[in-house]
């Protein structure tokens, strides 16, 4: 009974396959072509049903027929897949850079060129609301213009000479954080009032454009303020040196106050003496004439060349010393 009951069913798979091999060979045209046109139809909507939101961004969805645009939920980096009626909107969530050049008035009523760069980021919880209310041009509608008009009234308060000397760091730090109030104060909707749509980073000018005439004065004030400089210092210099030189005159005239006081004419003369003696215990050929020299101090004679006039004067023959002061020694090697 088991066995006969179960045997329709077994009779029913394994005829299964011949059924299909029997559909598919009466109709395989029709099921090729139904499956060429699914192949195509799939491969002519992936644009629009897988996107690929790259590094460093986010997306936000909009729904054709459910609400248009998702402020609530910002899609991540990835592939997302949606609907082909449906569609993302890519934000850059990175650092950004924007230059824009801008003419500003200074107080005295002197016309700056000045290159502004703008460093910003955008907010990725708050691109939701940037992207309905702003849309995908905000560096130009928010911040480019935010920036320009924020320059022009913090420039229109300093001269041209704070300017151009040391007042730029301190501009920068006003624009950006007038800017920055700006951004923040535009972003206070009902949805998130305590985020700005975009952050600002750095507001940083790159270089001013003076007239010419008015870059050739600055040129040359510029000019005699380091010719000044050079003058103080040369100044200072030659006061320095004068200071240095005193100095070194009184320590010489220290010098020879003590050394003054210390020798005398005795001393000087047995200075002569010992050196008499030295000369005479030398190899080398000498005259020496005893007493013959001023303070009855030894004359030396070397080379056979005589270094007094009046041993000079004295007739060629044996060397005999003048007795005037003492007893004469004749000349030879020690």
């Amino acid at each position: 009974m088991t066995a006969s009951y179960f045997e329709p069913t077994r009779i029913a798979w394994t005829n299964r396959p011949r059924t299909w091999r029997a559909y598919y060979q009466k109709n395989n045209i029709q099921i090729r072509l139904g499956a060429l046109i699914s192949l195509f139809v799939v491969v002519a909507v992936w644009p629009w049903i897988c996107i690929t939101v790259p590094a460093g961004h986010v997306a936000v969805e909009w729904y054709r027929f459910v609400g248009g645009t998702d402020v609530e939920h910002v899609l991540p980096e990835g592939a997302r897949f949606i609907f082909p009626w449906d569609k993302l909107a890519i934000y850059d969530t990175r650092i950004q850079q924007l230059n824009r050049d801008i003419d500003v008035l200074s107080s005295d009523g002197l016309t700056i060129g000045v290159d502004v760069a703008v460093r910003f980021r955008v907010n990725p919880a708050t691109v939701g609301i940037l992207h309905k209310k702003v849309g995908p041009d905000y560096a130009e509608k928010l911040l480019l213009g935010a920036v320009a008009s924020y320059a022009r009234t913090i420039f229109s308060r300093n001269t041209t000479d704070e300017i151009y000397a040391g007042r730029r760091p301190q501009i920068q730090d006003e624009i950006k954080r007038a800017v920055g109030q700006d951004l923040l104060a535009s972003s206070g909707a009902t949805e998130r009032p305590a985020d700005a749509w975009v952050m600002l980073d750095e507001v940083l000018i790159r270089g001013m454009r003076f007239p010419p005439s008015v870059q050739s004065a600055i040129n040359r004030k510029m000019e005699e303020y380091q010719l000044k400089q050079e003058y103080a210092y040369r100044i200072e210099r030659e006061q320095l040196e004068s200071q240095r030189k005193a100095i070194e005159a009184a320590g010489i005239a220290r010098f020879q106050a003590t050394v003054s006081t210390g020798i005398s004419d005795a001393y000087l003369r047995w200075r002569g003496i010992e050196a008499t003696l030295a000369l005479a215990q030398s190899p080398n050929a000498k005259t020496v004439v005893i007493g013959g020299g001023r303070d009855s101090l030894p004359i030396i004679l070397g080379d056979g060349a005589a270094s007094d006039a009046s041993v000079a004067k004295k007739p060629p023959g044996p060397d005999v010393g003048d007795v005037r002061g003492g007893a004469a020694a004749g000349a030879g090697k020690p």
